[in-house]
């Protein structure tokens, strides 16, 4: 199995090279190329990945990085289809700065309850239908400090699941069809020198949402975000990277709402998922080293926990996990890689993670 999923990475970074345009006059890349990937949350599966990076100074702007928009479309064995795009789009001089995402999916998922205790036997099977849209708005204070305004919708629908089981049973808000609309604000700050593969700085975030039934919203809560990552460059781009993540709801927080304990933007290992509750943290540290042009190698090991509230987190039910992975830079440039990662917890909860774009 591993042989082959290597076979696959290796074929599509030879496919993606032969695929990348660049134009010079307008300091434009682009890049279409099929994929072939394998998640423990998705199984094997095939799509479309699209990207484009460009810069939105037309003359020469060190204080502006490169923007990217991705946009992607994929299948799966498991009869999961999602289609998504995520965009960072930084203005003139970085004076403002806006964030999209927007996506639609249906997916057969898996459920094992909620809380960090639940047992691998309890795992059972549903499947939902969603629409999400998040637009952020980054407007410059100070030097690398922004304050932001954004706002969230999802709407979970067509919800499947096995009555008098697991996910009957066990109570939290959001079994049937339900949608949330959210606004917050937020802060940050933001000294990296790339989007994509920093090599230096630091990028603190803390955000907070409310979701009131005055924006049409079913569901009355509050959701705070904070998110803190390090980036340090020993010698000749053989980086450090650590991010400390803490995910913390409070009210009638639904189903889609709640912390989803791993996968591949966290606990790569754990199963996306595999651990729900109305709160989360983890502690990640990433090493980065370059092989030959456009390939890297990566080791990462975490920790981290879900809890109900702060008064409640379980130090002894810590969980972690470690791995490897290796990159390839399909815009050499901006460092927009294909990565394929494999992370380990423990004998029931590991698996290979083939995605665009790094966990943090």
């Amino acid at each position: 199995m591993r042989f082959r999923i290597f076979i696959l990475f290796f074929g599509i970074l030879q496919f993606s090279y032969a695929q990348l345009k660049q134009d010079t006059s307008r300091n434009l890349s682009y890049i279409a190329v099929p994929i072939v990937f394998s998640t423990p949350e998705m199984g094997f599966g095939l799509g479309l990945s699209g990207s484009v990076s460009f810069n939105t100074s037309f003359k020469y702007d060190p204080e502006t990085r490169a923007s990217i928009i991705q946009a992607m479309g994929i299948f799966t064995t498991r009869k999961q289809n999602v289609q998504y795009i995520d965009a960072s789009i930084f203005f003139p001089k970085e004076k403002y700065i806006l964030y999209f995402q927007s996506s639609h999916s249906y997916f057969p998922d898996k459920f094992w309850g909620i809380g960090p205790n639940t047992l691998n036997s309890y795992e059972e099977k549903y499947a939902f239908k969603q629409v999400h849209f998040f637009p952020h708005l980054k407007k410059k204070i100070f030097k690398r400090t922004f304050l932001g305004v954004l706002y969230e919708y999802q709407t979970v629908y067509n919800t499947k699941y096995i009555k008098e089981g697991i996910f009957d049973t066990s109570h939290f808000y959001g079994k049937e069809p339900y949608q949330v609309s959210g606004l917050g604000l937020s802060i940050s700050y933001d000294s990296r020198n790339s989007a994509a593969w920093p090599t230096k700085g630091v990028f603190l975030q803390s955000t907070y949402e409310r979701y009131d039934k005055l924006i049409g919203t079913d569901f009355e809560l509050g959701k705070w975000i904070t998110d803190v990552r390090w980036y340090y460059n020993l010698v000749a781009e053989h980086i450090i990277a650590f991010q400390a993540y803490n995910f913390y709801t409070h009210g009638q927080t639904p189903l889609r709402e709640l912390a989803n304990f791993g996968g591949a933007t966290n606990m790569r290992g754990y199963y996306q998922g595999r651990f729900r509750d109305n709160a989360m943290f983890s502690l990640i540290a990433e090493y980065r080293a370059p092989i030959y042009g456009r390939l890297s190698v990566v080791g990462f090991g975490g920790m981290g926990n879900v809890y109900s509230d702060l008064t409640k987190i379980e130090l002894p039910s810590i969980k972690y996990s470690f791995g490897g992975g290796i990159r390839f830079a399909m815009l050499k440039k901006e460092r927009l890689n294909l990565r394929l990662d494999f992370g380990y917890a423990d004998k029931k909860n590991y698996g290979f993670y083939f995605t665009a774009g790094e966990c943090f």
